[in-house]
């Protein structure tokens, strides 16, 4: 039985590609990162040769890659575990078959687990090699760009970052693919004949008291660190923030199945919009949140560390040239940090996106047997997408204004100017980036299902 259930599992591989392919992103970013950072310390005459006639501390640059890594690794959970369930989700009726079979509900978890293992493992050894191949070039461009002054100077992997971009992402799968196995194996056997209503996409009380919980957590912290900011001056308040940003992707990964489809239902409220093809879109957009909100949470990661970052150096900037000072801050570290997630989190969200393609398929021949011009279905696809991306835009607004708030508590308390300043721009260019992701992963099957027979498309299982 256990033979026979894992190679059934492992034909199913098609859904595999996905962690695999994340796992590969986050192995590289992580080993680029500790190739910067272990080449650039104490150990690296030369690079403190330069930090030294610049003023600079030692740790000027080798902070810089920990800064990034420390970063990526909790936007890689909150990634990877969305890439996860969706791709243990088209396993659903070959999971019930097996119930069906008679296979134990542990079983399926631990060989579900343990695939998913070997796949971020293979994905980090994609990565380790692509550390060792150009990990050091990559490392010196982005010394070159913190520092121009160290352009020129060589940085080799060292076996201590090879090895983190290898056993990383396998470490990442175990903490984020875990709840999505145990969640697979409890497929009932009754879902290998039939759908049941939850996946379909109703919300159940579990869900409900997820999110509630999640907002309850988040109010328990937020409210005492506002009550008693840290200091403004020792940068702690940045730390702090930062990681109330971290906790509202956190919180609305949680309650993702609740959280996403109100925000969807607020964006479809605000924005303008009449007919059949904007109600169809907007019942759309509320039922694809409902069964797979966890990818607009993972889209909303890219634009909640872009805003909150920015906004907070901003802010920072703003108050230190209201006392007078007029030094430019350098934000070249904080785009390459806000780049690197966002292109975590793109990547990720379009996976996923791409996982159900399938579903899309259906929907579209079901469309078109409904009567439905081809101009009708990809307008309604697109502003589906927008929905979405207004949703995912949200929550990374909402992450954005409770950091920069909080540098502004900080600064209110300690006697400084109060500032507070929203970074549109970033904002703006997250939320394209997002509906640009989105758009193309439900027009392009959509395109797909319209030069296909409208049989073959319902048949597709």
């Amino acid at each position: 039985m256990i033979v026979a259930a894992l190679r059934g599992l492992v034909a199913a591989r098609a859904s595999w590609w996905a962690p695999a392919l994340v796992s590969a992103l986050v192995s590289t970013m992580i080993g680029v990162c500790l190739v910067q950072a272990v080449g650039t310390d104490v150990s690296a005459p030369r690079i403190q040769e330069v930090l030294r006639r610049e003023g600079l501390s030692s740790d000027y640059v080798s902070s810089v890659g920990t800064g990034i890594a420390m970063m990526i690794v909790p936007m890689a959970v909150i990634v990877l575990a969305t890439v996860s369930s969706a791709a243990v989700g088209t396993l659903t009726l070959d999971l019930a078959r097996w119930r069906l079979a008679g296979a134990s509900g542990p079983l399926l978890a631990v060989l579900v687990m343990g695939q998913l293992c070997l796949v971020a493992l293979a994905g980090g050894a994609v990565g380790a090699a692509i550390t060792v191949t150009v990990g050091g070039r990559l490392a010196e461009l982005l010394n070159q760009a913190i520092l121009p002054q160290l352009a020129g100077l060589t940085v080799m992997p060292t076996p201590s970052a090879l090895w983190g971009a290898l056993l990383l992402p396998p470490a990442t799968a175990l903490a984020a693919g875990l709840l999505p196995a145990i969640r697979g194996a409890r497929v009932p056997a009754l879902r290998a004949v039939r759908r049941d209503e939850e996946f379909v996409g109703r919300v159940g009380l579990r869900r409900l008291a997820a999110a509630v919980t999640g907002l309850v957590a988040l109010l328990a912290v937020a409210v005492p660190v506002y009550r008693r900011p840290p200091g403004a001056e020792d940068g702690a308040a940045l730390s702090a923030g930062l990681g109330l940003a971290v906790l509202v992707l956190v919180v609305a990964a949680m309650g993702a199945r609740v959280l996403v489809p109100v925000g969807v239902s607020v964006i479809a409220w605000i924005l303008p919009g009449w007919g059949a093809v904007w109600a169809l879109a907007r019942d759309g957009a509320v039922a694809r949140a409902r069964v797979s909100g966890s990818t607009v949470v993972a889209l909303a990661c890219g634009a909640g560390i872009l805003g909150a970052i920015t906004g907070m150096a901003r802010t920072s900037e703003a108050i230190a040239r209201a006392l007078g000072s007029q030094e430019e801050y350098n934000l070249v570290d904080t785009y390459i940090i806000c780049g690197l997630v966002g292109l975590l989190s793109a990547v990720g969200g379009a996976c996923v996106l791409a996982l159900g393609a399938a579903d899309r398929r259906r929907e579209v021949a079901l469309l078109r047997t409904a009567g439905m011009t081809p101009r009708q279905i990809l307008g309604a696809a697109v502003a589906e997408a927008v929905m979405l991306a207004g949703a995912a835009t949200l929550i990374g607004f909402v992450a954005t204004a409770l950091s920069t708030g909080l540098i502004t508590r900080a600064a209110a308390s300690g006697g400084l100017p109060v500032r507070f300043v929203v970074p549109v721009a970033e904002l703006a260019v997250a939320a394209v980036v997002t509906f640009t992701v989105i758009a193309l992963a439900l027009t392009i099957p959509a395109r797909r299902a319209l030069r296909s027979p409208v049989r073959s498309s319902l048949a597709v299982e």
